[in-house]
């Protein structure tokens, strides 16, 4: 998804998609130093026979963060992982069929993921559930994390579809 010589220019949604990212990117990597900062201070206190015996659960929310926070950034920047011994021998119109193949199969698959998601958010919000631990985390709050990066996933690929779309000759 990074700009080729040969892309379109970009319109506004595009740019507030790659403003949402670049937020969420932003987060990912803070969510990605807490974690460290977290097991860095376990560890320490392991050493005088002291926990904060949350690390786990905090660490896997943050990770969890980490990884759906990061998708629309990761996206943008070409780094998701893609079958390229089909892709990188395709030419002309084959690959330009094969990119929009991937793109609407990711389009499709985020949204359902989506909704999943926020069914989920509602019904944990709802239902009041929490996680069976110490601190008592209302799971509507970490899952929350969830539909914020798919929303902006799904949102930088709708953008991408758009900016396409517009520029069809």
């Amino acid at each position: 998804m990074r700009p080729s010589p040969e892309a379109p220019p970009r319109g506004a949604l595009d740019r507030w998609a790659r403003r949402l990212a670049l937020a969420c990117g932003v987060l990912a990597a803070v969510a990605v130093v807490a974690i460290l900062a977290i097991v860095c201070i376990e560890t320490v206190l392991r050493q005088f026979d002291a926990s904060l015996l949350v690390t786990d659960e905090i660490a896997g929310y943050l990770n969890a963060a980490a990884i759906f926070l990061g998708l629309a950034w990761t996206l943008r920047e070409g780094g998701f992982i893609r079958v390229e011994l089909l892709y990188d021998r395709a030419v002309g119109k084959l690959k330009q069929a094969l990119r929009w193949l991937i793109v609407l199969t990711a389009t499709v698959f985020s949204a359902v993921t989506l909704w999943v998601c926020i069914r989920q958010v509602i019904y944990a919000f709802d239902r009041d559930t929490r996680a069976v631990s110490i601190i008592d985390t209302p799971e509507w709050i970490p899952q929350s994390m969830m539909v914020l990066g798919l929303a902006v996933l799904l949102l930088q690929l709708v953008a991408w579809i758009v900016d396409r779309v517009r520029h069809i000759p």
